[in-house]
């Protein structure tokens, strides 16, 4: 019986010894599958983008953009964060949502702008997404979600038209793991205060989307691919507590209307391209 015992203790040791061992691998390293997504993401992004503008009208205002682009460059700038890297994409969509693509580009549609109630919320939701970038969740989610021959075979541009329209609906309305969700949350408050805009604009959103449940299936893709929104909303009210700032508007609220109205005139004409 001694002999037994002895032999599953070790036994055990061995086991957990070797999943030890195999944990500090870094298979992305060994496998070179960070040298190979890294080659392809801006190639693969610039492809999903094409789709996304392809099946959707693009906004090109200049005054538009350059709000857009004023909100990118504060928080980068604030956060050591080299904003020329990011890409906004603004496409007239009535859905509420935004979304990153490989290659650092930031889809954002025009129904978000209009439900956001402030520039503050509309820089919340770009903190949110840059920090998805910067953590690297894209390509993770597109390896976990389509596999890596596929992101390959994607980035080849191998795949045909409709593998590329349903990576693009993947993108845009599945959702982030719990951590990947957390860590953006965390990470985006911490890029707000940096840039000295009230985080609590971000839990505003956040909290005002989980009672528009009633809408899901129709217009706020945001509550797919951000679940849990009134549980997130308290988590960043617990964060905005930790940080230092002294709060300044991304922009007036006269300015602020000014811009939505400008958007949504541009969303609703004919010919945007």
């Amino acid at each position: 019986m001694k002999k037994v015992l002895t032999h599953a203790f070790f036994l055990s040791i061995s086991f957990f010894g070797m999943w030890y061992l195999l944990g500090l691998i870094d298979y992305r390293s060994a496998f070179k599958i960070e040298e190979l997504t890294k080659e392809n993401e801006q190639k693969l992004g610039r492809l999903i983008l094409d789709a996304v503008s392809q099946s959707n009208k693009t906004i090109t205002n200049d005054s538009i953009i350059a709000v857009v682009e004023g909100m990118k460059k504060r928080i980068c700038e604030a956060n050591d964060i080299s904003d020329s890297t990011i890409t906004v994409h603004i496409a007239a969509v009535d859905d509420v949502n935004a979304f990153a693509l490989p290659g650092r580009y930031l889809v954002i549609y025009s129904g978000l702008i209009e439900y956001c109630r402030s520039s503050d919320e509309l820089a919340g939701v770009i903190a949110h997404e840059i920090a998805h970038m910067e953590h690297d969740h894209v390509m993770k989610k597109m390896v976990k979600e389509i596999g890596l021959a596929m992101v390959i075979s994607l980035s080849s541009g191998e795949s045909g038209a409709e593998i590329v329209r349903q990576t693009v609906k993947m993108l845009s309305s599945t959702a982030f793991d719990r951590e990947q969700e957390s860590e953006a949350d965390a990470t985006g408050v911490h890029y707000m205060a940096k840039a000295d805009i009230d985080p609590q604009a971000s839990a505003d959103f956040l909290f005002r989307l989980s009672h528009e449940k009633e809408n899901i299936a129709t217009r706020f893709e945001w509550l797919n691919t951000h679940p849990n929104s009134a549980d997130r909303a308290a988590e960043v009210l617990k964060l905005r507590k930790r940080e230092t700032f002294t709060a300044r508007p991304a922009s007036d609220s006269l300015s602020w209307k000014k811009f939505q109205k400008n958007v949504r005139v541009k969303a609703e004409e004919k010919d945007l391209f």
